[in-house]
């Protein structure tokens, strides 16, 4: 890394040695016309733009083009029909191999056919080659080479013939198909006119290695050695291909330095070949392996494709210390790089994480003929997203959008989510607004971000436009999603785009938690003026989706309820059985809460009235009037019913209890309170964590808690438990001297009733006002007993350290006086 500077400069020479010439930006130009949609939808639109170049067409020039976009067939489909009308060009029969080649390559032999049965196909460029020429030359790329045969037989009988180039292709389309007889017949006619040469050579060679005959191959090239050296170089590569894909290594190896003491034999294709097949079979484990096989290859060029194949095999593994060599063998060697060189340059850069220097490379495209793959612009963007650089890195997506690359799914969420993490869901929103008006919207964009960070920023609407987006490009809303957007219009108190909202997620297939839709119908309801239309759409909408239609009512009578809405709560209820259904437990509970949680309590009185009448008062109607008079302040009310209750044989709920004898201790009423923990007690049920912390919590700010418990005798003396709760009582109101440690008073009240952190909270506090150094040695015992001290445990222990630095502080005053008194004396 820190020669990072000095190999982004190497890497830039190197690549600027092989520079395209003016010629590539206009290829890189044409390219772009041929791949750009036209805005008015006239899909010939491109001819205009292409003739307005003025371009200077030759047969080399059409070939570079042609080759430039060979893996982009419309594109190469498009530019061959426009070279085809232009006035001052005809195709000739290198650009119709080409371009027969090309869709060969690319699996579309039918079109190949469909043009050469064409009656007008060759229209418009006759007068370059003969038709003939091409009917043989066309079928025989497409591998019909019996309709190949059957043109060249109607030539020879008018008299005609194929020349050098046409007879080639022809044999080796026959090597291909294997019509190994006809080969011989065809080789004789090529001898006989004089046409052999290392082409003819190599395709022998072809025919022997696809019969299996590799020894008669081999002797076959030894014997043009002394001859045709050209001829043995052009058939040596195809026979080492063909050892070792057989694994013939060793063989394949001493043939190579057999034939390389000759000295004559071109030698650049066979080594390419080799180091290619070492690299597929796994024998170059590490750099230095490829090293020692090409180092003594003085002379001998190799592929830079293979160079290429082994760094992707390389950077595959994260051996990035071994692309760093093979690079810099590359340009000690002179190897010239090709594109795929540069875009795994630019890979390297970003997996070593050289951001600096990748971006840099990336910069200097165009001065060096740089042209990033789409793998390559989703390396640099995933670099630059990791670096947090998520500016850059929106500018290196748009830049690829821009030349029509595809990044995928996975780069476009990497790339949003990071703009949404720093900050910048602006940003994000305009990547989507971006690639949807290009098409480029990837279909499967689950863990996208950008909704729900537009709707933590407030901005809701954004939120669903881009969400609208999102479906017109056939990305499918996800449940997160449509969570996002529901409780993002609920903090705008926007019920009516929620309601909407949450209906579209159950059409989608999703099924809303019992809070998100609580929470809707409470926003529904908040929002409610006089016009009650949105509530009554939605409930009639769920009361057409749902079987248990009193439940639905239910949801509605909460939601009303938390609305802080009773009046709609009750209509709803009304509703129940003016619609033929019955109310149930349910309905009558949520229907009493609504009136106790707004404070109707007169409405609420009425309505257990109504129900009792009826009969239908059970003991959870009675654990809700009575928890809800407490809270709404009506204690007297509270233990009205609860002694109601008990006198028709009714057990009082655990609730009851605590939340009674909380208000009571509230109030100072600690006589009854601690009659209620008494009765709870001869229950025979257990005292709560909850009702001990109110009763020690209560005995710290006063003793008549300890007062009135003296006064209960037969409690202690009945149930030892209690008794111990007394003395825990009289410890904490100061009117008994504790026994012992009282850090360890947790052990203690562990026999009275269950210990929880409020517990050691109160037991803490306690310490502190006693012995503040001891503090911090029960945190500890607490930590050791599984409990987690929380915020209030900090704050005891941060008085614990005032307490300790003031009395360190008087200690040191009080020793500083009497040193300064025993000086006088002295004095």
């Amino acid at each position: 890394i820190a020669a990072g500077d000095i190999l982004i400069r190497e890497v830039k020479h190197w690549f600027k040695r092989d520079a395209p010439p003016q010629s590539h930006d206009l290829i890189n130009r044409i390219c772009d016309i041929l791949k750009s949609p036209s805005s008015d939808g006239d899909d010939r639109a491109f001819y205009h733009h292409l003739t307005s170049l003025r371009l200077r067409l030759t047969e080399k020039f059409v070939l570079d083009v042609l080759n430039h976009t060979r893996y982009d067939l419309h594109s190469c489909l498009k530019f061959f029909d426009w070279a085809a009308h232009q006035p001052s060009f005809h195709h000739t029969r290198a650009t119709f191999h080409a371009i027969f080649k090309i869709l060969r390559g690319a699996n579309h032999f039918r079109l190949i056919v469909e043009f050469l049965d064409g009656s007008d196909g060759f229209e418009g460029y006759r007068h370059s080659l003969r038709l003939c020429d091409a009917l043989v030359i066309g079928y025989a790329v497409a591998g019909r080479t019996d309709v190949a045969l059957q043109h060249f037989g109607h030539m020879r009988f008018r008299g005609l013939d194929l020349d050098t180039f046409g007879y080639h292709v022809l044999l080796n389309a026959l090597v291909e198909e294997k019509c190994f007889d006809t080969v011989d017949v065809i080789h004789d006619q090529i001898s006989a006119r004089g046409f052999v040469c290392a082409v003819t050579h190599s395709i022998l060679v072809k025919k022997l290695c696809r019969q299996g005959e590799l020894d008669e191959a081999e002797a076959y090239l030894r014997a043009l050695l002394p001859d045709d050296p050209d001829g043995c170089g052009a058939g040596l590569g195809i026979l080492i291909d063909s050892l070792c894909s057989q694994e013939k290594f060793q063989k394949a190896t001493k043939l190579l330095d057999d034939i390389k003491v000759v000295g004559t034999v071109p030698m650049d294709r066979a080594y390419s070949i080799w180091i290619k097949s070492l690299i597929g079979a796994g024998l170059l484990d590490n750099i230095e392996g490829f090293l020692q096989q090409i180092s003594p290859l003085e002379g001998c060029e190799i592929e830079v494709v293979r160079y290429n194949s082994l760094i992707s095999k390389l950077l595959k593994e994260n051996n990035l210390g071994s692309v760093y060599d093979i690079l810099t063998e590359m340009m000690v060697r002179g190897v010239l790089p090709n594109k795929k060189t540069m875009n795994a340059a630019l890979c390297f850069f970003c997996k070593a994480g050289l951001v600096d220097e990748a971006l840099e490379l990336y910069r200097s495209r165009s001065e060096i003929g740089f042209a990033p793959t789409s793998m390559s612009y989703s390396y640099l963007v995933r670099t630059l997203c990791a670096d947090r650089r998520v500016e850059q890195a929106y500018d290196v997506f748009k830049g690829a959008m821009d030349r029509g690359h595809f990044l995928g799914a996975k780069t476009f969420c990497i790339l949003a989510n990071a703009l949404c993490w720093n900050g910048k869901a602006e940003m994000a929103k305009e990547l989507v607004i971006v690639a949807s008006e290009r098409d480029a919207l990837p279909k499967f964009l689950g863990g996208c971000k950008v909704i729900p960070a537009l709707c933590d920023a407030g901005k809701v609407d954004d939120a669903i436009l881009i969400n609208e987006l999102f479906n017109r490009s056939g990305v499918a809303t996800t449940f997160g999603m449509f969570v996002s957007l529901i409780y993002g219009t609920i903090r705008l108190m926007r019920g009516d785009k929620a309601a909407k909202l949450i209906v579209r997620m159950q059409e989608k297939g999703y099924t809303p938690t019992y809070s998100l839709y609580r929470n809707v119908i409470r926003c529904v309801c908040a929002m409610e003026s006089g016009d009650r239309s949105c509530f009554t759409t939605l409930l009639n909408y769920q009361l057409s989706r749902w079987e248990h239609k009193v439940g639905t009512y239910n949801l509605f009578i909460e939601g009303a309820g938390f609305a802080g809405n009773p009046k709609l709560a009750r209509l709803v209820y009304d509703l129940i059985g003016r619609n033929g259904f019955t109310p149930t437990l349910d309905s009558n509970i949520l229907m009493l809460q609504c009136y106790l949680k707004n404070e109707r309590i007169a409405d609420a009185l009425h309505f257990f009235y109504e129900l009792r009448e009826k009969g239908e008062v059970k003991r959870r109607l009675y654990h809700v009037m009575i928890v809800g008079l407490c809270r709404g302040n009506r204690l007297d009310d509270a233990m009205h019913f609860l002694e109601e209750m008990k006198g028709e044989g009714r057990h009082p709920s655990i609730e009851c209890y605590e939340v009674l004898v909380q208000k009571l201790c509230n109030r100072e009423r600690y006589e009854e309170a601690v009659g209620l923990v008494n009765e709870f007690r001869k229950s025979g049920r257990r005292i709560t964590s909850f009702i001990g912390n109110v009763l020690l919590y209560n005995a710290i700010k006063s003793k008549g808690v300890y007062e009135a418990w003296t006064r209960m005798r037969d409690v202690e003396e009945k149930i030892p438990e209690m008794k111990a709760l007394g003395e825990l009582i009289g410890v904490f109101s100061g009117r008994i001297e504790m026994e012992g440690e009282l850090k360890r008073l947790d052990e203690v009240i562990e026999k009275c009733y269950p210990l929880d952190m409020y517990t050691y909270n109160m037991l803490l506090k306690r310490v502190v006002m006693n012995q503040a150094e001891d503090a911090f040695e029960l945190v500890e015992r607490i930590a050791r007993r599984g409990y987690k001290p929380n915020e209030r445990t900090e704050r005891i222990l941060d008085r614990a350290r005032r307490i300790l630095g003031n009395l360190n502080s008087r200690a040191n005053l009080v020793r500083s006086g009497w040193d300064s008194r025993q000086g006088q004396l002295e004095y």
